[in-house]
C-alpha cells in the first residue's frame, strides 16, 4: 500500500490540473486549439487571454508529438492545462502523448462500452488501467517520485475524454459511461450532425436532444463522488448555441468548449488592420 508520505512526496511537485478543478467548481471553461501558431508561447499567450487549458489537436492537423510536447511544457508553466485530441486510440498515441506531458487525452469517435475501456486501459496506471510506467514525466517537473505514488498521482490528474459522434455513441453511451476512469464526454456537433442527415444545421433542434440525453446520462453516472462533465465541440462562433446549451441543462454538466486559434487571430487581425487604415483623415 502507498504511504501517506509517498502521495505527499509525488504531489509536492506536481503540476496541478487547474481545468479539472475548474469544473468542479461548476465554472464553463475553455480551451483554444492551436494550429497557426505552435510554439513554445501558445500556453502564455492562452493563459494571458484567460482559457484555462490549450487543447493541442493531433487529430486534425500536422502537429506532431515533439511539438506537442513543447506545448504542452508552456501550458503547464503559464499555469493553464494541457490537453491532447490524439489521432486514434492505440497505446503508442495516447500513452506517449500522456509521457510528454499531457493532462488530459481526448479520444475522437468512441462508439462502445469496449472502445472507452480501451482509452482508460492506455491512460491509466494499474489498477484502473495498463499504462506502462515511464520514469519521470513532465507533470512532476521531471522530478523522480515513487512509481507507486506518482502512478496514483498521474491517475488523479489525468482525464480521460470520449468524444460522442454518432447517434449509435448516444444509443449506448449509459454503458460507455459505465466504463471507470471516463471523465468527460466531448460531443463533436458537426460530426453528430452529419451522422443524424442534418449536416451544417447545427442549431436542429435533434442536436438539443442528443445533448439533453448525453447530459441525463452523465446525471446518472455521477454518483457517489464521481462527476462527469460534458463538453461541445464545433461550436466556436455559435454563442447562441452554447448559451443554450449551458443554460438549458438542468444537470448542470454540460460546462466545456473549445475553439480553433484560426477564427480568434483572423479576428483580432482584422479589427487590427480596420484600426490602422482608418486613421487617414
Amino acid at each position: 500500500m502507498t504511504s501517506a508520505e509517498d502521495i505527499a512526496a509525488a504531489k509536492a511537485p506536481a503540476f496541478p490540473n487547474t481545468f479539472k478543478a475548474a469544473l468542479h467548481e461548476g465554472k464553463l471553461v475553455a480551451s483554444v486549439m492551436p494550429r497557426a501558431v505552435t510554439s513554445h508561447l501558445v500556453g502564455q499567450i492562452a493563459a494571458n487571454a484567460g482559457f484555462q487549458a490549450v487543447l493541442v489537436d493531433m487529430e486534425h492537423s500536422v502537429v506532431g508529438l515533439e511539438t506537442a510536447s513543447v506545448i504542452f511544457a508552456s501550458a503547464m508553466n503559464a499555469g493553464i492545462t494541457p490537453l491532447v485530441r490524439v489521432p486514434a486510440n492505440t497505446s503508442d498515441w495516447v500513452s506517449r502523448s500522456l509521457d510528454g506531458g499531457a493532462m488530459g487525452v481526448v479520444i475522437p469517435h468512441v462508439n462502445s462500452a469496449e472502445e472507452a475501456r480501451q482509452a482508460v486501459k492506455y491512460a491509466k496506471f494499474s489498477p484502473l488501467g495498463e499504462r506502462s510506467i515511464s520514469g519521470s514525466m513532465p507533470q512532476f517537473r521531471l522530478r523522480n517520485v515513487p512509481s507507486a505514488a506518482s502512478s496514483q498521482v498521474a491517475n488523479e490528474m489525468t482525464l480521460v475524454i470520449c468524444m460522442i459522434e454518432t447517434a449509435r455513441a448516444v444509443d449506448v453511451v449509459d454503458e460507455i459511461l459505465a466504463v471507470e476512469g471516463v471523465d468527460m464526454l466531448h460531443i463533436g456537433t458537426h460530426d453528430l450532425a452529419d451522422d443524424l442527415g442534418i449536416t451544417g444545421d447545427l442549431g436542429n433542434e435533434k442536436i438539443f436532444e442528443m445533448y439533453a440525453r448525453v447530459s441525463d446520462a452523465a446525471a446518472r453516472a455521477s454518483v457517489n463522488g464521481r462527476r462527469v462533465f460534458i463538453g461541445m465541440g464545433g461550436l466556436q462562433g455559435r454563442p447562441d448555441i452554447i448559451s443554450r446549451l449551458v443554460n438549458e441543462d438542468k444537470n448542470k454538466l454540460i460546462r466545456f468548449i473549445s475553439t480553433q486559434d484560426f477564427p480568434l487571430y483572423t479576428e483580432a487581425m482584422e479589427k487590427c488592420a480596420s484600426a490602422m487604415t482608418s486613421l487617414l483623415k
